[in-house]
């Protein structure tokens, strides 16, 4: 090969290691703010559930080579953006379902840095946001693999009653894109890809996919698992489980 052909290929490959080493760096910043989160964010249930960053980490760049495109579409001036990145639910088969279950994510930039992002109003169904906080939370205390890029953690929660169930996961996402029972366990895993993806969607570009896993007997969340441009975060609800029924007192 020319030598010179291998010099650039060199320097573009040190450009990418560098610049997804600072995303790295700053999403693991973000995870950290988690630890105190009333001081670095605010979650509100107005219009959608939305999470203001208090204290800004994530610049405009950082989505782009996070979601490996741009929005679909941008409004606003060069101080406040309003970004709309759409993710299109993905089926084995024809879709079927009853209901629109793609998810609409609205990101507000202000001076190229990410201040608040808005998810689907229907998300706040079974989610409350005292619930929520405790979900992100519980994602400060995350153990991270640098080598793996991925981070797990338990849910801090004070009830086992706060523990989701399947019906809660249907109803906000519809029907699974797969279905895998293991033992006492099966797992639910959701895929998505980018409305203006194009070609490029799938394996050989933009792809999001989250993983739930219930106990068989009664349908509670035992762990939930989100992955996106390779990297994993992981939430165990196992420490919190459902209390079992009771039976009635006899008179």
């Amino acid at each position: 090969m020319n030598p010179k052909r291998i010099l650039v290929r060199l320097s573009a490959l040190a450009l990418i290691l560098l610049v997804s080493g600072c995303v790295f760096m700053r999403l693991y910043k973000v995870q950290n703010q988690f630890q105190d989160f009333d001081k670095n964010f605010e979650l509100g249930d107005e219009g959608g559930l939305t999470l203001t960053f208090l204290n800004p980490v994530l610049e405009s760049d950082d989505i782009i080579w996070l979601m490996k495109n741009g929005p679909s579409t941008k409004r606003g001036g060069e101080e406040s953006e309003l970004w709309t990145y759409i993710l299109k639910k993905q089926y084995i088969s024809v879709n079927d379902e009853n209901g629109e279950f793609d998810i609409a994510l609205l990101m507000t930039m202000k001076e190229g840095m990410l201040t608040e992002v808005v998810f689907p109003e229907r998300f706040l169904k079974y989610l409350s946001v005292p619930l929520l906080k405790k979900m992100f939370a519980s994602m400060g205390d995350a153990e991270v693999s640098k080598l793996s890029k991925s981070a797990s953690t338990v849910f801090r929660g004070s009830s086992p009653d706060e523990v989701p169930k399947l019906e809660y996961i249907t109803e906000t996402l519809g029907e699974p894109y797969t279905v895998e029972e293991s033992g006492e366990t099966f797992k639910y895993t959701y895929l998505y890809y980018l409305d203006n993806a194009g070609p490029e969607a799938g394996a050989s570009g933009f792809e999001f996919k989250t993983e739930f896993v219930f106990g068989s007997a009664d349908e509670y969340l035992r762990k939930a698992k989100v992955t996106i441009r390779g990297l994993s975060m992981a939430l165990d609800f196992n420490s919190y489980q459902p209390l079992p029924e009771q039976s009635p007192i006899p008179n």
